[in-house]
């Protein structure tokens, strides 16, 4: 729910930003997108019984989409790059595919069920090459925070059942097609990292029963419509 309320709070935030840059015709442009999704296999490592264990997690394919605003810089820019910065907010979901506990020896968990979803807020530099004619390639990268909300469990009821908010960056790469003067096509893909995401190990009890930590890497590749004002 909190994960929920952060996305369609935001996502007003920049929507009500976008009416206002068009009101003002300063070129701002609004890019929404959605996508593929896959988070990556983790390995969630603490000190469980007092030993060093892993949880070790394996994801099915999910889903992404994103909201961002943005606006080219003329001083950053000449007619070979344009340069671009953004606000970009982001969810995607993973539902949880296996689970290998080291405590309980190289077998995989039964019983397994439950998802990791992360909403994410970056600040984007991004390149265009400019091209003659209606494709331009692009490629940047952006900082800044994922929160992470971790709830499956395995087994006879063992959950990793946390949430963390944490420093992440990504690294993006695609192309847009022109459509018309002010709106274009695109297509991307993004590698995402939210580090130290760290959660709790609970007992079927509820009980806690250590700590477990990891960098959560995520593919992905989206389609989007970027529109300029």
């Amino acid at each position: 729910m909190f994960t929920r309320l952060i996305l369609a709070s935001s996502a007003l935030a920049i929507s009500a930003t976008a009416l206002a840059a068009q009101s003002l015709g300063d070129g701002t442009y609004i890019h929404g997108f959605i996508g593929y999704s896959q988070l990556q296999d983790s390995d969630f490592t603490g000190t469980i019984g007092g030993a060093t264990q892993s949880v070790d997690t394996e994801f099915d394919a999910g889903f992404g989409l994103g909201l961002a605003i943005g606006k080219e810089i003329p001083q950053w820019s000449n007619d070979i790059i344009g340069t671009r910065i953004e606000l970009e907010l982001s969810y995607s979901e993973s539902d949880v595919d296996g689970v290998n506990f080291t405590g309980n020896g190289p077998g995989p968990e039964g019983n397994i069920s439950g998802d990791v979803t992360q909403t994410s807020l970056f600040a984007n530099l991004l390149f265009d090459f400019k091209q003659a004619g209606a494709l331009t390639p692009f490629a940047g990268f952006g900082l800044g925070a994922t929160y992470s909300d971790l709830d499956f469990s395995y087994g006879p009821g063992v959950a990793l059942d946390d949430s963390d908010t944490t420093l992440a960056a990504q690294l993006i790469a695609g192309v847009a097609y022109d459509i018309n003067a002010s709106t274009a096509f695109t297509v991307d893909a993004r590698y995402a990292r939210a580090f130290d995401v760290s959660s709790q190990r609970l007992a079927p009890n509820g009980a806690l029963t250590g700590n477990v930590e990891d960098d959560l890497d995520t593919f992905s590749i989206n389609f989007g419509i970027r529109h300029n004002f």
